[in-house]
């Protein structure tokens, strides 16, 4: 028994040495989505929930999710071999890499902020044939007469009665009435702010050279981006859209600057619509701008204010219940306290000692 302690501790100190947290992160998200993918498809009932008929606008078949997802998870693990390399036999050990390892390293860093997004398209498409998505109308308060948007589910509705129960009022209607094309131009361009969360944390120490702080930015980010992932999975649901039309939701009277024109592109170019719960643009926003307010301080308050319009405009524009947002909060919380010190304590396997964090660009 004493021997295998030390046995267990090697084996997972050489776990750290061969994978980042970042790593564990993506690979262990895409693989845990391959792996009950196939054995869904021997056994179509390990799902969550019946997938109403009324999706199966969303279906694909079982060998082509199963080879996207097989897809996403081998070009990452390729990339990641390579940084692996450069940050332990190089970086670690102050020694310079050569240029296309250096240039392998920076694709790696910065592919989960491609590769996510990716996965995030064909995430509904898993949804509907996996996991499962239940319709609207196995709510008690599904109504017939209803225009409801064909992706609404049974969580649409429940979100909506949750976030008149909290607040006293349906706030994404409430909010319509302080609706003008100046606070819409203001509000919109705010939220296209979110794109350019991840670069707001990692670059700065990507442009000082410092690895390990970069890793840990990108940690954070796609942390609480696949928080939100595993949360969209759970309590699938399409936002308070569900009711009407999209065009119902945009201001009546058109944002400055093309913001309504620019709002229908956005909402086109989401193939399906099941990442109401929670907010991923808030949560993930918030993370990347606290880590940067610690990391790069002027960066982060330069920041600031596209997060605080982001956050107004997701209610403002019918994309999130209140409630959304409030566990989006949660999120940046759990974010915090979990990976920040765990993404520091994995880094010592590969990594000198952990420099300042509170060192300000």
């Amino acid at each position: 028994m004493r021997g295998q302690a030390p046995a267990k501790a090697s084996l997972f100190w050489a776990l750290r040495r061969q994978f980042m947290l970042l790593d564990i992160f993506y690979l262990g998200f895409t693989g845990s989505l391959l792996v009950w993918a196939l054995l869904s498809w021997c056994w179509p009932s390990l799902r969550l929930y019946e997938t109403s008929p009324r999706f199966d606008w969303a279906l694909k078949p079982h060998l082509t999710l199963i080879t996207e997802l097989a897809l996403f998870f081998g070009i990452y693990l390729v990339l990641q071999r390579f940084a692996i390399v450069f940050q332990r036999d190089y970086y670690a050990q102050g020694r310079a890499a050569p240029l296309w390892l250096r240039l392998a390293n920076l694709l790696y860093t910065f592919s989960p902020a491609v590769l996510a997004p990716t996965l995030f398209q064909g995430l509904g498409s898993f949804m509907a044939v996996v996991s499962g998505v239940p319709g609207v109308e196995s709510h008690p308060a599904f109504d017939p007469a209803q225009n409801y948007d064909r992706a609404a589910t049974y969580f649409d509705l429940a979100l909506k009665q949750l976030d008149i129960s909290l607040f006293g009022v349906y706030l994404p209607a409430w909010i319509r009435q302080f609706h003008t094309p100046g606070l819409s131009f203001v509000l919109f361009y705010c939220y296209i702010g979110y794109y350019i969360c991840p670069f707001v944390a990692a670059l700065p120490q990507i442009i000082r050279g410092n690895w390990q702080r970069a890793r840990l930015a990108t940690a954070m980010a796609i942390g609480s981006l696949l928080i939100t992932y595993v949360l969209y999975i759970l309590v699938p649901a399409t936002g308070p859209r569900f009711e009407g039309s999209w065009s119902a939701w945009l201001p009546a009277e058109g944002g400055w600057f093309w913001a309504n024109e620019f709002s229908v592109f956005l909402d086109r170019q989401e193939i399906i619509r099941w990442d109401a719960f929670p907010s991923g643009h808030v949560a993930t926003s918030i993370t990347c701008l606290l880590v940067a307010l610690i990391m790069h301080r002027r960066v982060g308050w330069a920041y600031l204010p596209l997060v605080a319009g982001l956050t107004v405009a997701t209610i403002y524009f019918g994309y999130h219940y209140a409630t959304d947002v409030l566990v989006g909060f949660a999120c940046v919380a759990v974010c915090f306290a979990v990976v920040w010190p765990l993404a520091q304590w994995w880094e010592r396997a590969t990594n000198p000692p952990a420099p300042n964090w509170q060192t300000r660009l």
